[in-house]
């Protein structure tokens, strides 16, 4: 007889339903390689993002610290060529002055 006892409702005490049982085993034969295969699936994916998001974490890293040796570079360079202004700036004026000290001093 499958029917709980007088006890068992009493004290609450769950039955094990048969038909349940009986229809895990189905599920699980119909398509529990499916689920499985699936995970396995979607856990070989996952890696693989992980592993994708790490190489491009690497390649991001690698090409911000040339940017950044690009930028001193150019901050450098135009430092110096600041700087070649400034000397070419400071020639031409030393020769003004010397070429106008001459004209003052040519006699009239």
């Amino acid at each position: 007889m499958n029917a709980p006892s007088l006890n068992d409702l009493r004290n609450a005490i769950p039955v094990r339903d048969l038909g349940d049982e009986k229809m895990n085993q189905v599920r699980e034969l119909l398509i529990g390689d499916f689920i499985r295969a699936s995970e396995a699936r979607t856990a070989a994916l996952e890696a693989r993002v992980r592993e994708l998001e790490m190489g491009l974490g690497q390649r991001l890293a690698v090409l911000h610290q040339r940017l950044d040796a690009m930028a001193a570079d150019h901050h450098q360079l135009a430092a110096d060529h600041t700087s070649d202004h400034q000397s070419a700036f400071d020639e031409l004026a030393k020769s003004v002055l010397e070429l106008g000290d001459r004209i003052r001093g040519i006699p009239r």
